[in-house]
């Protein structure tokens, strides 16, 4: 009984407090905040270049699709 009383004391000093929880809250919050700001750019980014490439890629095809219908008889 007094080994299992020595180790649980040898842990308490180890263990959370609620003031340490709240800090490693905030600092995840605000963690958490960077990355979805860093996922938001990069995604915007992503949309408007796949925006482009169809802009650009569309056009194209269509004019090789009516060179292909008009003078391949």
């Amino acid at each position: 009984m007094e080994i299992r009383f020595a180790r649980l004391e040898a842990i308490i000093p180890t263990l959370a407090t609620r003031e340490d929880l709240a800090c490693l809250e905030t600092r995840m919050n605000a963690s958490i905040g960077r990355v979805e700001t860093t996922l938001h750019s990069e995604m915007t980014k992503l949309t408007w270049r796949i925006v482009a490439l169809l802009v650009g890629l569309l056009p194209s095809l269509f004019a090789a699709a009516v060179y292909v219908l008009r003078y391949t008889n």
